[in-house]
């Protein structure tokens, strides 16, 4: 009777980590937060207001906006591929959520080593690579499957996107994996602390190569060529209206979330903050947060903030650049970020070699 009743507390914990926090509700929320962020951002950049009257200083404008979307007419193009057409929405949300669930935002069970995700496990990097590809790959499939000459138009740039940055994309989280002698997101994370502090110069290549690559993979001005509203009347989405447009909406703007939750768990310490100082005062702190419930809000705290660190970042990228043609982009990424990205790696071996 006892093993029944832990079995269904257990499963009541999981149950709410994975629908309400740190889980799919904590996540949508993220999103709508960050979309907000980054509109006010990339406003006042140019002088503008941004959204401002729904809600306090207008937050609450790209929550109206799905729903408007959810309220408008769902069509459907006559020589589309129905089932494709209807089904890539939701594979672009589901893969999204998904690649959220990877991030080690609280600590959720004090018995292991560090803050896990709500799936961890020792090679969930290659899994988290392997989901973003999918992704892209989603997107290629969404133009073509639209029969829409504007839609393949944008997925066949979306797919040069895809092989230009996703070579720089693995090689730049190859980095941390290489100094930390880990696959697993969780325990890159953690043990980033125990890293001399001179090893943070060793990061910072990685890091900026991250962000634009993740810049790329998020289709986000400079590399919004696969959108291109003058150009392709927005590229893969142009067929796309009604409850199907609110889902890719909100696929991306979770998909910002994980690429954003990624720089921040890959490279600046994720949760973590005063327990890398070397300490007794700032460990014993760790150790009372690992265990207590005022961790689950200042973990949280410590990675939104983090996080918005990351997306002023590539909002002010996004202010700051103009749209780069497809042959500009490819380009620039063969000739200069792979080279990069490659002597990069390169030269992290011979300094642990040479350590």
């Amino acid at each position: 009777m006892q093993t029944l009743i832990d079995l269904a507390i257990n499963l009541l914990f999981q149950s709410f980590w994975i629908l309400v926090f740190p889980g799919i509700f904590f996540i949508t929320f993220l999103a709508l937060l960050w979309e907000w962020i980054d509109r006010k951002i990339y406003a006042r950049l140019q002088n503008r207001m941004g959204p401002l009257h729904t809600g306090w200083r207008g937050i609450l404008q790209p929550l109206m906006d799905f729903l408007k979307l959810l309220g408008k007419e769902d069509l459907t193009p006559k020589k589309a591929n129905k089932r494709g057409f209807a089904s890539v929405p939701i594979i672009l949300l589901v893969l999204s959520l998904l690649l959220t669930m990877f991030l080690p935002i609280v600590d959720m069970n004090p018995t292991l080593e560090g803050v896990q995700g709500i799936i961890s496990f020792e090679g969930d990097l290659i899994l988290v690579l392997f989901i973003s590809t999918l992704i892209a790959f989603t997107i290629i499939l969404a133009g073509y499957f639209s029969s829409n000459p504007f839609g393949q138009t944008g997925a066949a740039r979306t797919g040069m996107l895809l092989i230009s940055f996703e070579i720089p994309l693995i090689l730049s989280v190859v980095t941390p994996a290489i100094l930390t002698r880990s696959l697993s997101i969780a325990t890159i994370m953690y043990r980033l602390g125990s890293l001399p502090f001179w090893y943070a110069l060793l990061l910072s290549g990685p890091l900026i190569i991250f962000l634009i690559a993740i810049q790329a993979e998020l289709e986000r001005i400079p590399f919004d060529v696969s959108h291109a509203e003058t150009e392709i009347v927005h590229g893969w989405q142009v067929e796309f209206s009604g409850k199907k447009l609110a889902m890719i909406h909100l696929a991306e703007n979770i998909f910002l979330v994980s690429g954003v939750g990624l720089a921040v768990t890959l490279f600046l310490g994720g949760p973590y903050l005063l327990e890398y100082i070397p300490h007794p005062i700032f460990q014993t702190f760790g150790m009372f947060m690992a265990t207590s419930w005022i961790g689950w809000i200042y973990y949280t705290l410590i990675f939104m903030l983090k996080s918005v660190f990351v997306l002023l970042i590539l909002s002010n990228v996004r202010t700051l650049f103009a749209r780069w043609r497809i042959d500009q982009i490819v380009h620039a990424a063969w000739r200069y970020i792979v080279p990069a990205s490659l002597a990069w790696l390169v030269m992290i071996q011979f300094v642990i070699g040479g350590v």
